[in-house]
C-alpha cells in the first residue's frame, strides 16, 4: 500500500532560473526545454495514489506520445531550487505526463527533452501545493488526493476557510476530506485500494464513528459475495435494512392486521395497541382492493 503523503515538508531554496538553464543546456522560447534526465521529482511530492486507474492513465499517455509525440501545448511546470550551490530542476505539475515520457522512451519513443515553465521569483511550498489541484492541467484529482493536499495545508498552518477558498472547493467539502484523512488507518486503504469511494467512506465515518471499518468491511464481504469488487453505499448495513423493511412491509403489513383481530390484542398495552392502530390507518387508506373485490 502506497504510503498515505500528508506529512510533506520541504524548505526550498530558490535558485536561478538562468543558471540552471544554462549548466543543463536546455534551449529557451516561450518554454525551456530541457534534457529529460535533467528533470528531477521532489520526494514525496505528488499525491497520485498508483493504482489500477493511474496506471492505464500513464499507459494511455505512453501511448498517445508514441504514436503523436509529445505536445508541446502541455508543458510541465517546474522549480529551481539551489541545493549545496547547484541549480536543480524540480517538476512541480505534470507528474502523469513525465512518468508516461519516460515509459515511451523505454519502449524506443526518440524524445530527449520536455518542456516547462518554470515558477516565477517568490514562489512558496505553500503555492506549489495548491497548485497540484489549481493548476492541474491533466486528469484531475481524485477526493482522496485533493485530502492529502487539504491536510498539507493544515500542516502549513492554514484553516479550512483558507483552504477551501484557495482549492476552490466548499468548506464542508475539505472538512469532510480531512474527516477521512484522520480516519482509520484501514478505511484510507480501502479507499486507496479502490474498495470504496471517499464519498462513501465519508458517509460511514459520519454515521458509525469509530465503528467505520466494521461496517464497511460487512459491507464490502456482501458486496464480494454479490459478485462485486467495489462496496457502494447501497451496500452500507442501514441501506441493506431499509432494503429488507420495504421487501418485508406486505407481510409485516398482514401480520399487523392480524395481530389487531386476535382475541388477545385488547391485553397489549395502550400506548403499543395506539401506535399500532396509527400504523394501520394509514396503510389501511392507501390499500389496494383484493382481485375480485368492489370496485
Amino acid at each position: 500500500m502506497q504510503k498515505l503523503l500528508t506529512n510533506f515538508e520541504l524548505a526550498l531554496a530558490p535558485g536561478s532560473t538562468k543558471g540552471a538553464m544554462k549548466t543543463v543546456g536546455a534551449s529557451s522560447s516561450d518554454l525551456w526545454k530541457v534534457a529529460i534526465d535533467q528533470l528531477h521529482l521532489l520526494p514525496n511530492f505528488n499525491v497520485r495514489i498508483k493504482d489500477a486507474a493511474h496506471k492505464a492513465h500513464i499507459r494511455a499517455i505512453a501511448d498517445s506520445i508514441k504514436q503523436n509525440g509529445f505536445y508541446q501545448s502541455k508543458p510541465l511546470a517546474g522549480y529551481v531550487a539551489s541545493e549545496d550551490g547547484v541549480n536543480v530542476i524540480y517538476i512541480t505539475d505534470g507528474h502523469c505526463r513525465y512518468e508516461a515520457v519516460q515509459l515511451a522512451v523505454k519502449e524506443g519513443a526518440q524524445i530527449s527533452q520536455m518542456p516547462i515553465v518554470i515558477a516565477p521569483p517568490g514562489t512558496s511550498i505553500e503555492d506549489l501545493t495548491v497548485g497540484l489541484v489549481q493548476t492541474n492541467s491533466g486528469k484531475p484529482l481524485e477526493p482522496f488526493e485533493i485530502g492529502i493536499v487539504a491536510k498539507r495545508l493544515i500542516g502549513f498552518g492554514w484553516d479550512i476557510s483558507r483552504i477551501s477558498s484557495e482549492l476552490s472547493f466548499t468548506e464542508k467539502y475539505i472538512t469532510d476530506l480531512l474527516l477521512l484523512m484522520g480516519a482509520d488507518k484501514r478505511v484510507r486503504e480501502m479507499v486507496q485500494r479502490g474498495e470504496v469511494s471517499a464519498a462513501t467512506a465519508i458517509e460511514a465515518l459520519h454515521k458509525y464513528k469509530d465503528k467505520a471499518y466494521e461496517k464497511l468491511q460487512q459491507a464490502l464481504d456482501a458486496a464480494k459475495g454479490a459478485g462485486k469488487d467495489k462496496l457502494t453505499r447501497q451496500h452500507l448495513p442501514e441501506m441493506v435494512f431499509k432494503k429488507l423493511v420495504t421487501k418485508s412491509a406486505p407481510d409485516l403489513y398482514r401480520t399487523a392486521r392480524e395481530i389487531k383481530l386476535d382475541p388477545g390484542y385488547r391485553h397489549i398495552a395502550i400506548g403499543l395497541r395506539n401506535k399500532l392502530d396509527e400504523i394501520l390507518i394509514t396503510l389501511e387508506a392507501f390499500e389496494l382492493p383484493s382481485e375480485g373485490g368492489s370496485q
